[in-house]
């Protein structure tokens, strides 16, 4: 080999290696970026498993409230239910009380009306 091949071939190796490092380089260049993009969606994803973890636990507190006035809602409405038949069965005794009273007093307004009609 001559001095010029020589010198070429060292070039072309030199080149190489530069060129070789320049990608090596914008490699780890985009490494980095990766690994950025990586770690910012891993503080993303926690984030999210945060306020999922929140809005799970409100979802359940908000549960646990509706089941309570739902409760509460069934047990007025027993409440109300009883009061009800107590209301019809006080308005029936009431009814046959007024019935009662109304044939007593036909009875009287016959009897007065016999003993006026007698002359008395």
């Amino acid at each position: 080999m001559t001095g010029e091949e020589m010198e070429r071939a060292i070039e072309f190796l030199l080149q190489s290696q530069a060129n070789f490092e320049a990608r090596m380089g914008a490699f780890e260049a985009r490494q980095a970026a990766f690994e950025e993009q990586q770690r910012r969606t891993d503080e993303q994803i926690a984030e999210t498993g945060r306020q999922l973890a929140a809005y799970a636990e409100t979802q359940s507190e908000f549960i646990g409230i509706v089941t309570g006035s739902m409760k509460n809602l069934t047990e007025n409405m027993k409440n109300l239910a009883e009061n009800m038949k107590n209301l019809a069965e006080a308005q029936a005794r009431t009814e046959r009380t007024v019935g009662e009273t109304n044939a007593r007093l036909d009875r009287l307004a016959v009897m007065v009306e016999q003993h006026i009609v007698a002359g008395h």
